[in-house]
């Protein structure tokens, strides 16, 4: 996935920050620890509080973070919501103990109807009918934890059509390239301008058979195919989509969609505004937990 949500090579040290706050402030505290560069964020819900937990590469500004949390939290307060106890937590965790922290927060998901989630970790024994998607996130982005992500796979598993050419932009762990060519795309472009998340996407892509079926390619984000594609995935943040949007049709074939995620459901109106200045037409959005995913398509003939 694009950098500002991948995380930093195993080798380096981490920053876990931890905030137990209320449900009502859970959106606000996810979305400034995503702008400040976490890889997802994992929810603990309990009785009367939610623990959030994310995890940054170690650097100078921990204190300025901290900051921005607590300030966050204040701003959120003073807006009527509740934020609970609103403490935070910080510890530094090598690679090796990221790896075997980060592990806690990824479990057997069902994401939808007849799509499994499992960790490559878990011995998981499919029930009848069940698609099974065995995942590594490695230093990547993507283990269906996240809203935002299991948007996304709805949105695949409702829009994509047998033979599909599909482009995954900002792949990460390669979640959504994998589901896509489990589910019957022909053919499938996965990008990501992170030199750390492709061979995490690869090892996964390999691990579930369909290798010879996704293209990896390291660059900005967008592959340079024109009209080459069926269907767009695109979880990343808004900036980058809004910053993209232009550039969608260009990629799109006539009647492809588009569908992207990566940011809180308030963002929508941005979003669409502009996917429709860009060329594309807004025809659906999907909201879980106060994230959303917006669906669009390239129109089938020239306006």
């Amino acid at each position: 996935m694009w950098n500002s949500r991948t995380m930093a090579p195993k080798e380096t040290e981490f920053t876990e920050i931890s905030v137990l706050t209320h449900g009502e402030a859970a959106e606000g505290v996810s979305d400034i620890l995503l702008s400040l560069g976490a890889s997802g964020v994992a929810e603990e819900r309990r009785p009367l509080a939610v623990r959030l937990t994310a995890y940054l590469p170690a650097d100078d500004n921990l204190e300025e973070h901290m900051r921005a949390v607590r300030a966050r939290l204040s701003a959120l307060e003073k807006q009527g919501l509740r934020v609970g106890p609103g403490t935070v937590g910080v510890r530094t965790l090598g690679g090796k103990a990221w790896s075997e922290a980060w592990r806690d927060h990824f479990q057997v998901l069902k994401v939808a109807p007849g799509l499994v989630l499992a960790p490559s970790w878990e011995d998981y024994q499919p029930e009848p009918g069940e698609s099974v998607l065995v995942l590594d996130p490695g230093a990547a982005f993507g283990t269906g934890g996240h809203a935002t992500t299991r948007l996304c796979l709805r949105g695949l598993l409702s829009h994509l059509r047998p033979g599909d050419r599909v482009a995954d932009v900002g792949c990460g762990s390669g979640i959504l390239a994998i589901t896509a060519a489990m589910l019957g795309a022909s053919h499938v472009v996965a990008t990501d301008n992170d030199q750390n998340a492709l061979p995490v996407a690869q090892t996964n892509a390999r691990r579930n058979g369909v290798y010879g079926k996704i293209h990896f390619e390291q660059c900005d984000l967008l592959p340079e195919q024109s009209d080459s594609f069926d269907l767009i995935l695109c979880n990343i943040v808004a900036e980058e989509i809004i910053r993209l949007a232009e550039q969608f049709p260009s990629v799109l074939a006539r009647g492809g969609r588009f569908i992207g995620s990566g940011f809180l459901a308030t963002t929508v109106p941005r979003v669409e505004d502009a996917l429709v200045r860009g060329g594309l037409d807004p025809i659906g959005t999907l909201t879980e937990e106060g994230w959303a995913v917006c669906i669009a398509a390239r129109p089938e003939r020239r306006r």
